[in-house]
């Protein structure tokens, strides 16, 4: 194993270790100390990866994400429905702590390699909501005048936008509600009248 599959190998133990540890004690009675004993690496290893537990949290938060959108493109149509209540879904799961999505959003902003890191996964989500939007065009349900890669970059950044508008406080209702109303507006243009 060369060094970079070991370090993501790390990570993915990290990661997995927190989430079963969130599952079964919650995030809040859940210590860095009890994450690296599950994971089996010394403390210091945790913060060579992970800034806080927050932030593996929102690694976990988007690797939910990413699973939910690829559940989604190999279910049939149609997809607007199932598309509202998946953001609806993960905003009022993401919600829950308002001070952790912030943490998060500055994670990504961080540093040079943040976003890069941050881009790759947003350009795998985009990469996956592109079949879905193909499909909907094939089956009638979406417009074909907008190509599916824009569809998915606009979707992408109606969620980034939303994200940052809801964290700042400029919005008083709820963050998946904040989603819902964001792409019930996306959906009505693209949906082919």
């Amino acid at each position: 194993m060369n060094r970079e599959e070991k370090k993501l190998e790390t990570k993915n133990r990290i990661l997995e270790a927190a989430m079963c540890l969130f599952a079964e004690q919650g995030f809040e009675s859940t210590t860095v100390a009890q994450i690296t004993e599950a994971a089996g690496v010394a403390k210091g290893t945790f913060f060579n990866y992970f800034k806080t537990k927050e932030d593996v949290r929102g690694k976990l938060n988007k690797l939910v994400a990413i699973d939910e959108i690829v559940n989604l493109k190999h279910k049939p149509g149609p997809y607007a429905p199932r598309f509202l209540a998946l953001v609806k879904s993960l905003g009022d799961a993401m919600a829950e702590n308002q001070g952790m999505l912030l943490l998060s959003i500055q994670g990504m902003l961080a540093n040079n390699q943040n976003i890069e890191e941050s881009k790759e996964g947003f350009c795998l989500i985009m990469d996956n909501l592109i079949p879905v939007f193909e499909k909907g065009q094939r089956t009638g349900e979406f417009t074909t005048t907008i190509p599916a890669p824009t569809m998915a970059c606009i979707a992408t950044q109606i969620y980034l936008g939303t994200m940052l508008n809801w964290v700042m406080g400029i919005s008083k209702e709820g963050f998946g509600d904040q989603l819902l109303i964001s792409f019930q507006v996306f959906f009505d243009g693209i949906l082919k009248k």
